[in-house]
């Protein structure tokens, strides 16, 4: 199918430069949250199974998803001319769903392969939104947001963006909070690992369930790869015609992040609570089943790195 696509043009003042590029100094807290499967499901069909087939689909996988807060020193293309043109900073703000791909044969279903699912995305400036969303069809939006300069200090972390907190004839559009996460007072005492490969195993218990029979070996291999050595994303991608009945391009696609090298690695120590406020036009409740208010975060966690976000292949249609 995509031979059959004509050249892109990177005409001139066209912002969208060519994969990979290279995430160097990645801060990333993260937080796990517990969904609704039900919820997250029906989000699921509603994007990646829009384009699913009698043989091939997406489910959700387990009760929990991820939180992340990631502030990226430098990006750069690794691909010349654009590797010539400059570097910025992005700070992403993500909700990860952990997605199972079945394959369907007669009567007999299977797990092929286990994805990380970037369903909801806010970047701090335009050049990461327009290139993440072009190219690898990642769901971005701009926002604001707060989060500590250093892991020696993990105290808040907030996104504000420009939306509507009620749809009606009368909303104007403004900024609001959408969610944050905070620490308690109260401290515990540091929660170290003993090692890096037992993060993927801690996750892996925290998820551990109602998952599709899936093997426990390989639900650990999923967190594992999610810092070391390399992290899959699954993404839905598309764009609409002029009155936005009819898509112009639509298709799932597999974009692998590499590690490069882990700089640090730490879980946090005390307790966070995420405050969620419903705004109707990010409404986090109905999409992944997040309570409204406070609710507990699991696993806090802090890890530096450097990271190649390779190009995205098209998996649907075939």
């Amino acid at each position: 199918m995509a031979s059959h696509h004509p050249f892109y043009s990177h005409f001139l003042s066209n912002p969208v430069a060519k994969p990979p590029c290279r995430m160097s100094n990645a801060n990333m807290y993260g937080f796990f949250v517990k969904i609704e499967p039900l919820k997250v499901q029906h989000f699921i069909d509603s994007t990646l199974n829009f384009v699913a087939t009698d043989e091939l689909y997406f489910q959700g996988l387990g009760e929990y998803a991820l939180l992340t807060f990631t502030d990226i020193e430098k990006i750069a293309s690794l691909t010349p001319p654009f590797s010539e043109q400059g570097w910025m900073q992005e700070t992403d703000i993500i909700i990860w769903l952990p997605i199972a791909q079945v394959e369907k044969q007669d009567n007999d279903e299977s797990i092929s392969h286990l994805y990380w699912y970037p369903a909801f995305i806010c970047v701090n400036n335009v050049y990461a939104l327009i290139n993440g969303r072009e190219t690898w069809g990642y769901n971005k939006y701009l926002c604001d947001y707060q989060m500590p300069s250093s892991v020696d200090m993990p105290t808040d972390f907030s996104v504000s963006l420009e939306c509507f907190k009620h749809f009606s004839t009368t909303s104007k559009l403004q900024s609001y909070q959408l969610f944050s996460v905070t620490k308690n007072a109260a401290t515990q005492p540091e929660s170290m690992l003993a090692a890096l490969e037992d993060f993927g195993e801690q996750v892996a218990n925290l998820l551990d369930g109602d998952h599709l029979g899936i093997d426990f070996s390989l639900l650990k291999q999923l967190l594992n790869g999610f810092v070391n050595p390399q992290m899959d994303q699954i993404l839905f991608k598309q764009f609409p015609d002029g009155n936005a009945d009819k898509a112009v391009y639509q298709a799932v696609l597999h974009s692998p992040s590499e590690i490069k090298r882990i700089h640090q690695f730490k879980l946090l120590s005390g307790d966070y609570q995420l405050y969620l406020q419903q705004l109707d036009s990010f409404p986090l409740a109905q999409m992944f089943g997040l309570q409204l208010g406070s609710q507990a975060v699991h696993l806090p966690f802090y890890i530096k790195m450097d990271f190649d976000q390779l190009q995205a292949t098209q998996l649907l249609p075939a």
